[in-house]
């Protein structure tokens, strides 16, 4: 596996840290598919040989929300109406670490991480409902902060560069909050009233999928800056490929949205009788998404062309999230979880479990529809690095630095042997290069770039250990001098 994070740190209070800057947590399934582009990929490479069951836990007797794995932690909630209801924190070895129980209220969604804060919105009509944020060591509030609502249910807040973006509104709507004090910054009111949406969010817009039309908000701002029919009627959460386009995967059929033109790319159906559904995932330029006959298919992100399909023989269907790593796919289906390997498009593994899933801290979690939780030991040594690490703009032949944070997330200790860079633009600060990192053990790599003159420079930080699966791991730097 692969961690990524550029990261500055700032202690607040008590075990809350605050990193500024962008932590790209690929040792984290942080929100809604993992992060704010809800992608569900993972940088990892999986050796199946180490998928072991670690755990099962009866948690609720109501079915389980999405999960978020990260900081050692498994966070999830049993959403309810009314009744009690529930915010569980577990360790590693399936423990409670700690819980909140709420009485009597519409509901309690699912959670979300960022910087050692967990945030979660309850409903219950205005009046009453809230974006909620905990430590996530101790489950001591952060902030709460009341929101305009109807009764509702919500998927998890998104994240982005330490702001909070939510689903809200009497009538519809999005919110943006700040994720440490909570102070609301906007509320965009130009929305159609639904449940079960959260937005997309990149540097510059937000983005939610609602009755067929694709919305974009100026993300600082909130202000509205163009919408997108697709002709489609269902509710979705937007999926960011990162090149300009959005993809929404709405009423069994897939649609491309180009931003830079504002209209539908390309529409893709996969066979009469045999729809696209779920959520699905994106990596390396390849869309996966499951079918309503148990299929997996791999789509080219930019023609729409099918490049392969896996077919579970049950034909049961393929249901809730996919999960995208280097080497394999998890899916699951109304009976089982699989692994499909990329390469031969084959399944090389199999559980008879079923629900939402999340690949973080060394495991695959699975949060069932009767409330059971189940852990899969990953059980290798995994260093995280950033795959990349952007400086900015900055005055030519001055410096800045940035820490780069590596982590084993794994179960194995881990000897970074060298940590060089191929360009002479960017200097490793750091020393030793050469160190070991414990099962869960953490280091700040500081890193300098001098642009020698204006433009833009580009350059790779090698990392060299003993990971089996990826000895030297590359970190792509790049900066611009003005």
């Amino acid at each position: 596996m692969k961690l990524s994070g550029v990261i500055k740190c700032l202690s607040l209070t008590g075990s809350i840290m605050f990193c500024s800057g962008s932590l790209l947590a690929s040792d984290q399934w942080a929100m809604h598919q993992a992060n704010s582009a809800h992608t569900g990929y993972i940088p990892a490479t999986i050796n199946v040989s180490d998928i072991t069951f670690r755990w099962k836990k009866k948690l609720s007797s109501a079915p389980l929300s999405p999960l978020t794995a990260a900081n050692g932690l498994i966070f999830v909630a049993d959403p309810g109406y009314f009744g009690i209801q529930h915010l569980y924190a577990l360790r590693k070895n399936g423990t409670l670490a700690w819980g909140k129980a709420y009485a009597n209220i519409f509901s309690v969604n699912p959670p979300s991480y960022a910087d050692g804060i967990v945030y979660v919105q309850t409903g219950n009509s205005s009046p009453g409902t809230f974006l909620r944020a905990f430590s996530a060591v101790n489950g001591n509030v952060v902030f709460q902060s009341p929101h305009a609502a109807q009764w509702e249910h919500y998927l998890s807040p998104t994240i982005y560069n330490g702001t909070v973006y939510i689903n809200g509104g009497s009538y519809g709507g999005m919110y943006s909050f700040a994720g440490i004090t909570g102070h609301q910054n906007w509320f965009y009111s130009g929305l159609p009233q639904v449940d079960g949406w959260t937005p997309a969010v990149d540097d510059k817009w937000a983005y939610s999928s609602i009755e067929g039309i694709l919305y974009v908000v100026d993300r600082l701002t909130g202000k509205p800056v163009f919408k997108i029919d697709s002709g489609n009627g269902a509710n979705p959460v937007p999926m960011l490929g990162g090149a300009n386009d959005v993809f929404v995967l709405d009423g069994g059929m897939i649609t491309k949205f180009n931003t830079i033109t504002r209209k539908i790319a390309w529409q893709k159906i996969y066979n009469f009788g045999e729809d696209f559904t779920g959520q699905p995932a994106l990596a390396n330029g390849v869309i996966y998404a499951g079918t309503n006959l148990g299929r997996l298919v791999a789509i080219s992100q930019t023609t729409g062309n099918i490049l392969w399909s896996w077919k579970n023989v049950a034909n049961d269907s393929v249901q809730n999230n996919i999960v995208i790593t280097k080497s394999h796919a998890f899916l699951g289906t109304a009976n089982k979880v699989f692994c499909i390997d990329l390469k031969t498009h084959q399944s090389v593994w199999s559980y008879a479990a079923s629900g939402y899933l999340a690949l973080a801290e060394s495991g695959l979690y699975v949060g069932s529809q009767d409330g059971t939780l189940t852990a899969f030991k990953l059980g290798v040594a995994d260093l995280f690095a950033p795959s990349h690490s952007n400086f900015g703009p900055i005055v030519a032949l001055t410096t800045k630095s940035i820490a780069v944070g590596i982590k084993n997330v794994g179960d194995k200790s881990l000897s970074v042997n060298d940590i060089v860079s191929d360009s002479s633009i960017f200097s490793v600060e750091t020393a030793p290069t050469s160190f070991i990192l414990a099962p869960g053990e953490a280091k700040l790599i500081n890193v300098s770039f001098t642009p020698s003159a204006t433009g833009v420079f580009k350059g790779n930080l090698k990392i060299h250990s003993d990971d089996q699966n990826e000895p030297e791991l590359i970190v792509k730097l790049q900066g611009r001098g003005i």
